[in-house]
């Protein structure tokens, strides 16, 4: 648990950093062009153009397109129709799979805006989807706000993980945040049980299920799976799961595709907060997409819990196939 820092105000410069913001402000609001740009620094065209990718790869530039698809609004409709839910928000899914995370970061990144506020407490799994959007959130002061992660975590610093990932939230409004100090599987069910009786746990529990808010994202069974990439679940229990009719997890909870917990070992050891629980949150926001992922996302929202969802145009696509 912790208060972020107030920044350094000795903090070293960084002269790369700052090249690469002057650059981006030069293309993004002065208009000139990559060359006029190299000129002006005495740089090579190609400096510049690395510098405004890393811009936007780290979040120091954002863009915003204020229009929208009439073809994802035509799955919009159909999707809140089939799912009873609130919102929903298609993006046009990108040529690059790589880019998927990304994509969803800055569909679901205005949705997060408008929902925070002073006072309001955010709870927010993990991910690499997670990761993007909080990239491509406009930080502003909200002091009061507290984030709270729901499912434990890595023993290791990670920018998927629970901690980073509420810690960079409560940095970008200046709140509190608060996590879970626990792994995301427990070696056995007693440990489990050991760590969930922890006075700390329990209060860290307490505030996620008083959360205004949830921002989550689903895992799959695929090679492309954050929990079998990180090594939390190897190639014999993502097999196991499987043949237990698990499709996905959602906080580390293994789901079949009626969206039930399977009877599982890693369901009796995982860290998090309870479904049941993540059902009487006011709002929860699901944002995840791919095609891999569309039936932990169907079965997600067969559960009932979700009230807003972000999600591509091809997953959408299959989804409503499906």
């Amino acid at each position: 648990m912790h208060n972020p820092a107030e920044p350094m105000q000795n903090e070293a410069v960084n002269p790369d950093e700052q090249l690469n913001v002057r650059i981006a402000w030069h293309y993004y609001v002065g208009n000139m062009t990559q060359q006029q740009i190299a000129d002006l620094f005495g740089i090579t065209r190609v400096r510049v153009n690395k510098a405004l990718a890393v811009c936007r790869e780290t979040g120091l530039v954002q863009i915003r397109i204020n229009s929208r698809l009439a073809s994802c609004v035509a799955l919009e409709q159909r999707l809140l129709e089939r799912y009873r839910l609130q919102r929903v928000s298609v993006v046009p899914s990108p040529q690059d799979p790589a880019q998927i995370f990304r994509v969803l970061g800055v569909g679901v990144a205005p949705t997060l805006e408008e929902h925070l506020r002073d006072g309001c407490t955010l709870a927010v799994g993990w991910g690499r989807t997670l990761r993007e959007a909080v990239r491509e959130l406009q930080g502003k002061a909200l002091n009061e706000m507290t984030v709270v992660s729901l499912l434990g975590g890595l023993h290791y610093g990670s920018a998927n993980n629970t901690v980073e990932l509420a810690s960079s939230l409560a940095g970008l409004f200046g709140g509190a945040y608060y996590y879970l100090a626990a792994p995301v599987f427990a070696p056995s069910e007693q440990y489990r049980d050991m760590i969930l009786a922890e006075p700390s746990v329990q209060s860290v529990l307490a505030r996620a299920r008083q959360a205004d808010l949830a921002l989550l994202t689903v895992g799959d069974l695929s090679e492309r799976s954050l929990m079998l990439e990180l090594g939390l679940v190897n190639a014999e229990d993502a097999q196991s799961l499987r043949a237990a009719g698990a499709v996905g997890d959602l906080l580390g909870r293994w789901l079949d595709r009626d969206g039930e917990e399977v009877d599982h070992p890693f369901n009796r050891r995982a860290i998090s907060l309870e479904l049941t629980d993540l059902a009487r949150i006011a709002k929860v926001v699901l944002v995840s997409g791919g095609p891999y992922k569309t039936e932990i996302i169907g079965a997600v929202l067969k559960r009932g819990v979700v009230h807003e969802l972000v999600i591509d145009e091809v997953a959408a696509l299959e989804l409503l196939a499906s």
